[in-house]
């Protein structure tokens, strides 16, 4: 399990690491293993918090089936269970994907 959970969660940091890239909200990514989280921000040189970002995007998963956990002030946490499998894992990234174009302005 521990092994699966590490190879499962590195392929997961490394698809949510484009989203950085991607959009401008997305701050900073990180983790270990499956417990990974994403830093929601106004503006990626300052680092200016979006807590309401974060907001939206947690009640537009959860409006798709997935839940998600605010963490801190502007961040969304990942914790699923171990025996996550990597369709599962497609599903939450896709959809959490989805949910940060939706809130980007």
């Amino acid at each position: 399990l521990i092994d699966h959970a590490a190879a499962l969660g590195a392929h997961m940091k490394e698809r949510m690491t484009e989203w950085v890239v991607k959009y401008p909200i997305v701050g900073d990514v990180r983790g270990l293993g499956l417990m990974l989280a994403f830093e929601l921000v106004h503006d990626r040189q300052t680092k200016e918090r979006a807590p309401a970002l974060r907001d939206r995007i947690v009640h537009l998963a959860f409006e798709r089936g997935l839940l998600v956990l605010g963490a801190g002030q502007n961040s969304i946490r990942l914790s699923p269970a171990l025996v996550l499998s990597r369709d599962q894992a497609g599903f939450a990234l896709d959809t959490l994907e989805q949910c940060i174009r939706e809130a980007t302005p």
